[in-house]
């Protein structure tokens, strides 16, 4: 139980130290994208005393909503369902219509995965080898669970039709915000925050925007999130088919995306530490079971395409060419992509695996070199690759998805380069900030509370998101599932912070009474 503690402390303590550079970054600056679109990011000034008061104004809506619909203790379940049926008709419905109204095209490696699975299914499988023009999953071989996903897709709704992939984005997009609420409800008993919940999951844009994008960013998340929800059910209340449902779900996320290893990782090291701490041998069958799971679904799409194929997939550009990527100054921003990739791995070394990791190896060790030599630089290029990152409010919703298919109405237009999309990102910028600083007092308030470290789990998810992002390469849309993932605990957080403050409103209040009356009274005695 001691190890337990500690470990609990320790999560607490790095968690409150990166949202408390994330909510004081995010209340002076911001990061935005030129409507031209390159994939540059910028950063601007905030006015401090304006964030601060669309965030208090923001807390104190709530409050006064979740007073409403809570102020009948009889029927404050069934409110909370309406409310929740009444937030998913809203995502679904908004999402619906963007896919109409934006018009999005696939581009880029978008197009590229649409390519490779248009071609598995008329039995093309040139792009797993060398010998086709793009070569793309020769190169990137990660990007074949995504593949195998969009040609599921196709094949059922017609090759190359990714409008169908964009509105099941949409049905994701839904799942995410129930898992959302499902894991809210898992980590705190306190109803309001359930209330403040589903009003953060219904104003989260970014979100909503990405379900024109087809790649692996909706469809990850939407296992993630569900994921966590069915490993906080195992964790309280026992059962294997919650486990089980953990898995599949953890492991078709990573399959689509392989970032969402880190929180498959945050799942091993909660179970290890509570297998060392309890003494419980079920925590540790589990964590063999998540990665079992996942490694044996690796294994047999990897097979699958093979077999069908008749070729040998292909290991790819060796993951060490990220890293030093990221340690080099970008187009944009440092560690942004700059190309070094491809000039690297089939520009360089001519598809040579050992060749390129040498390379890599030697690159890592002139930018550390470059480091050491100027600390100052060290500093303001890893500050600066953080917050291009993380204090982006958009997530590159816009700059990921503005190019369009045919032409787009007025109000579609309006959003990626008028006034609503200049009104878009002051709300997503302040709403960012509020989001933030809810995480941020949530695990202030909880820090000396007793709880378990699967609390803890998508803390850990988060910050290993933040370590991992400082190492590989720079891209804001990559933080998309960790902001996503904070819901959860901003609700929490912003509801015990309205409470406390409407405790001390009140208590000072029921003083000015007293201290008034109490003066009437002395007056009184005096004449």
């Amino acid at each position: 139980m001691k190890l337990n503690k500690a470990a609990d402390r320790t999560v607490s303590v790095l968690g409150l130290l990166l949202f408390g550079a994330l909510a004081g970054v995010s209340l002076f600056t911001t990061v935005y994208f030129r409507t031209t679109y390159e994939e540059i990011p910028y950063q601007t000034g905030d006015i401090l005393p304006l964030v601060l008061v669309c965030c208090a104004f923001a807390a104190w809506l709530m409050y006064q909503v979740a007073g409403w619909i809570l102020k009948d203790a009889q029927k404050q379940e069934k409110r909370l369902r309406i409310l929740l049926g009444a937030v998913l008709c809203w995502v679904l419905a908004f999402t619906a219509w963007w896919v109409f109204a934006a018009k999005c095209i696939p581009v880029g490696d978008q197009a590229s995965v649409c390519k490779s699975a248009e071609g598995f299914l008329a039995g093309d499988y040139s792009m797993l080898t060398k010998d086709s023009y793009e070569r793309y999953l020769y190169i990137h071989p990660h990007q074949l669970g995504l593949t195998a996903l969009i040609e599921m897709v196709f094949a059922l709704f017609g090759s190359g039709n990714h409008m169908a992939f964009q509105f099941l984005n949409c049905v994701g997009a839904a799942l995410c915000v129930y898992s959302g609420y499902r894991i809210t409800r898992l980590l705190t008993t306190d109803k309001r925050a359930y209330v403040y919940y589903l009003l953060l999951a219904a104003a989260c844009f970014p979100l909503f925007f990405y379900v024109t994008f087809v790649y692996g960013e909706i469809p990850s998340l939407t296992f993630s999130l569900l994921a966590a929800w069915c490993f906080l059910e195992y964790r309280k209340k026992g059962g294997w088919l919650w486990l089980a449902a953990c898995c599949a779900a953890c492991a078709l996320a990573c399959l689509i995306r392989s970032n969402s290893l880190i929180l498959l990782i945050a799942f091993v090291l909660v179970l290890l530490v509570t297998v060392l701490g309890e003494r419980k041998f079920c925590p540790l069958l589990a964590s063999a079971l998540l990665l079992a799971v996942f490694l044996g679904g690796r294994l047999c799409l990897w097979t699958v395409y093979e077999q069908r194929s008749g070729e040998q997939i292909n290991d790819g550009a060796p993951m060490l060419l990220y890293v030093a990527m990221g340690m080099q100054k970008g187009e944009g921003a440092p560690g942004w992509s700059n190309g070094y990739i491809l000039h690297n791995y089939w520009g360089e070394s001519d598809f040579d695996s050992e060749a390129s990791t040498a390379m890599a190896v030697r690159d890592i060790e002139t930018s550390m070199e470059g480091f050491a030599e100027d600390p100052w630089y060290a500093a303001r290029f890893y500050t600066e690759k953080f917050t291009s990152q993380w204090n982006d409010p958009t997530y590159e919703c816009f700059a990921m998805t503005h190019i369009n298919g045919s032409a787009r109405g007025p109000v579609a237009n309006s959003m990626f380069d008028g006034k609503l999309h200049t009104l878009m990102t002051w709300f997503m910028n302040e709403y960012q900030s509020l989001v933030f600083i809810g995480v941020f007092l949530w695990l202030l308030f909880g820090f000396w509370k007793k709880k378990g470290l699967e609390d803890q789990v998508l803390v850990i998810t988060v910050f290993g998101g933040f370590l991992f992002h400082m190492l590989w390469e720079a891209k804001g849309r990559y933080i998309l599932p960790y902001f996503v993932m904070m819901l959860p605990m901003a609700a929490a957080g912003l509801s015990q912070l309205t409470a406390r403050a409407a405790a001390w409103a009140r208590t000072k209040a029921w003083a000015g009474k007293i201290s008034g009356k109490a003066l009437s009274q002395d007056g009184g005695n005096e004449e």
